[in-house]
């Protein structure tokens, strides 16, 4: 199983390397419209809908809504979409503390968490893109465009994660949500804050930032980090009720799709809404 996780990321990460950086904005849309409909087929088992055809059906909708936001370019404003994820987010927040309680709320009702299935695939699409269009962004006496900007967002959730496996090994004592995800702890979450801090503070000494810069990036890296931890306990805590090991077989070694970007759905938004609220102020 190693070995085939192994051969699965090393296949993926130059693939992923290259979508990001090389393709244009409509490219790249178009590449993560591909995976969001792959994820919106894994979460329709989540919501148990009873067919192929049913789940195609979903897919469907996940399909005209991603289209209709790119067929209106973007009409409706960075603001009002980032109120949506920070609502949502906020939510999902709620969900994940009050669990098992919240779950009376959602369980078995396809309904419910087909919706909050829409509303997390496609605000994941939205600010994948927005990010990726982003022209330039100047950071202390550095500058840095989309793409460098959507590869920082998953460098943080591989940096974190990497940082929460090994420390969660070494010293995790305290579990952080045992009734959702047994193996994750305290301490790893701890280890991972660490890890990412310090990868944020390398990137801002290479480009020089002043104070200011510390602060804001420190401050992004921490709420991106935090709530890519939420994305990965919400599909954790739907995928548990759905009594599913993996969301998906797609990746030999690996699981689905959205067992890869669990992180990146919750991570994304946040780290967009971060970046309007500091460095992209002045010109939303």
């Amino acid at each position: 199983m190693l070995k085939l996780r192994v051969i699965t990321a090393l296949v993926l990460f130059p693939l992923a390397l290259y979508v990001i950086l090389f393709l244009n904005n409509s490219s790249f849309a178009l590449v993560m419209g591909i995976v969001t409909l792959i994820a919106a087929y894994e979460w329709a088992g989540f919501a148990k809908f009873p067919s192929a055809l049913s789940k195609m059906a979903f897919v469907l909708i996940v399909a005209t809504i991603i289209y209709s936001i790119w067929l209106i370019n973007f009409i409706l404003s960075a603001q009002v979409m980032n109120m949506v994820s920070g609502g949502f987010w906020l939510f999902a927040l709620l969900l994940i503390f009050a669990y098992p309680a919240s779950a009376g709320w959602w369980k078995n009702k396809t309904p419910i968490i087909a919706i909050m299935g829409v509303f997390l695939l496609t605000l994941t699409w939205y600010s994948l893109i927005a990010i990726h269009s982003i022209t330039e962004l100047h950071i202390g006496q550095g500058k840095i465009t989309g793409p460098y900007l959507v590869l920082s967002v998953m460098m943080l959730v591989w940096t974190a994660d990497t940082g929460a496996y090994f420390s969660g090994r070494r010293f995790g004592k305290n579990k952080l949500a045992p009734a959702i995800s047994p193996g994750k702890s305290r301490e790893g979450v701890y280890g991972g804050l660490l890890l990412a801090i310090i990868l944020a503070l390398i990137f801002t000494l290479i480009n020089q930032g002043d104070v200011r810069d510390y602060i804001q990036i420190i401050l992004i890296t921490l709420v991106t980090v935090i709530f890519s931890v939420v994305g990965d306990l919400m599909e954790s805590m739907f995928k548990r009720q759905a009594s599913l090991k993996d969301s998906g077989r797609i990746l030999p070694g690996h699981g689905g799709i959205l067992d890869r970007i669990d992180s990146v759905t919750a991570a994304a938004p946040i780290f967009y809404i971060a970046l309007s609220m500091t460095y992209l102020s002045k010109h939303l």
